[in-house]
């Protein structure tokens, strides 16, 4: 299995969530491990623009990046990861041990960096 995948599938263990990608900043799929019918070309081209338009919203209050964003609806939450030149996208439900996912994203994030894959 490629380490992206895995890692992915790491994230989409025991923690709660329920699905994860990793899109470049404009949007482009570069892995995902999604059950059911969410579709990650559409989902990464979404959150790209969120991603973009929450960066924009923050600069006039001198904000420059984020490291991560978290957006919670009445269906479930979504957090945006920054890793460089490229975001972490994991999907969850609304029952998630926040402490578990924070732990779970950190690990993740780093184990994607340490792949050398991405050029973060």
């Amino acid at each position: 299995m490629n380490p992206l995948k895995g890692a992915l599938k790491n994230l989409c263990g025991p923690g709660g969530m329920t699905g994860a990608l990793i899109i470049t900043k404009d949007g482009m799929l570069i892995e995902s491990h999604l059950e059911g019918d969410v579709r990650g070309e559409t989902l990464g081209a979404f959150m790209s623009q969120v991603a973009l338009t929450i960066k924009n919203g923050m600069a006039p209050m001198g904000h420059t990046a984020f490291t991560r964003y978290i957006m919670q609806s009445s269906q479930g939450k979504i957090y945006l990861e920054d890793l460089g030149k490229s975001l972490l996208i994991a999907l969850s439900g609304l029952d998630v041990d926040s402490g578990k996912v924070n732990v779970a994203l950190f690990q993740a994030a780093n184990e994607i960096k340490k792949t050398g894959r991405l050029d973060v």
